[in-house]
């Protein structure tokens, strides 16, 4: 991973672009996801899975991924997220898919709800050098937790993650991180921290929490009670200057939130290269549509809860030391 001083660099490069409504940018993808199955066994009422549309589900080919690991490892993002719209576990071969990623110096990171993680599993996770994987475990509440996360078990999944804990520890490996993530009820107003309860199902292991609102998946989520924002103003899209995604299928989304694939920017098995993608007019164009906030009939970018919050601004030095990197990153991109 990259060191923290680069890192607090991206961040700052990211941030003075969104400031400028850049639409053509001078550095690459801070994180790149490659998402191996967009296909899940569940159907939690807060995602898009719950009322899919047209789009069709699938499994990544070894050759495409192959093509996308190496385009992504010449950009040296920040980390390589294998997942995005459906659970990775569901792929076969995810574990030399990590593998093959880890091999070349990457980041790599899985999100997943655990369902199926089997003792097997996990030990080829581990052993494969993920290096982070956090667990969409989101409530303390068994009742709560079964309601969100139809066709899951609250029990399973408790038992499943503190199996992967323990044979990480038997195993004695450093990595992959592990996080847990816990959904708090929005609230205006009020920060999501973890609770008391969700702490304590995982005393004693090695794990960090995180704890976060549900943001509405631009616009596809039905869960009101989590996913509800009230609108604070309005904000650039983080999205189109920190990440894309290459789907299973070898498209390449502007957005991980667009998990209809409303706004296609590239496709690896065309032709087109996540490098070019990343700059193309097609991307250039939804930066200056959602900077200006022109979003009339601009799907999913209408609905999404994400450009309708206020962001707290750039401290005075922060803003002068960002506009210094700017320039300078503008002045080698040309």
């Amino acid at each position: 991973m990259q060191t923290k001083s680069k890192n607090k660099v991206s961040n700052l490069l990211r941030r003075e672009a969104e400031r400028r409504g850049a639409t053509v940018l001078p550095y690459a993808p801070e994180e790149i996801y490659i998402d191996p199955c967009n296909a899940c066994d569940l159907r939690c009422t807060f995602c898009p899975q719950s009322n899919w549309g047209s789009r069709k589900r699938g499994l990544m080919s070894e050759e495409l991924f192959l093509k996308a690991i190496e385009e992504a490892a010449s950009l040296r993002p920040r980390r390589i997220n294998l997942f995005c719209y459906g659970e990775s576990l569901l792929h076969k071969k995810i574990s030399d898919m990590v593998r093959l990623a880890t091999d070349k110096g990457l980041w790599v990171r899985i999100h997943t709800n655990a369902k199926t993680l089997n003792a097997e599993k996990a030990k080829k996770l581990i052993e494969s050098g993920l290096s982070e994987i956090r667990f969409s475990f989101d409530t303390a509440d068994k009742e709560i937790y079964n309601k969100l996360r139809v066709r899951s078990d609250f029990d399973v999944v408790l038992k499943n993650i503190h199996e992967f804990i323990r044979i990480k520890q038997e195993l004695g490996a450093g990595n992959p991180v592990v996080n847990l993530q816990e959904m708090i009820p929005y609230q205006p107003g009020k920060a999501a921290c973890n609770t008391d309860k969700y702490k304590a199902l995982f005393k004693g292991c090695d794990v960090n929490f995180t704890a976060r609102h549900l943001h509405n998946f631009a616009g596809a989520s039905k869960e009101k009670e989590f996913a509800t924002h009230e609108s604070t103003g309005s904000s650039p899209c983080r999205q189109l200057y920190k990440r894309l995604v290459v789907t299973f299928d070898g498209k390449i989304h502007a957005c991980c939130l667009d998990a209809e694939g409303f706004n296609i920017i590239g496709d690896l098995s065309k032709g087109d290269t996540i490098a070019s993608s990343w700059n193309s007019e097609a991307m250039q164009r939804l930066r200056h549509l959602t900077y200006t906030h022109q979003l009339d009939g601009l799907k999913p970018c209408d609905s999404c809860d994400q450009l309708r919050q206020n962001r707290k601004p750039m401290s005075l030095k922060k803003r002068l030391l960002a506009s210094i990197l700017w320039k300078s990153a503008a002045g080698k991109k040309k």
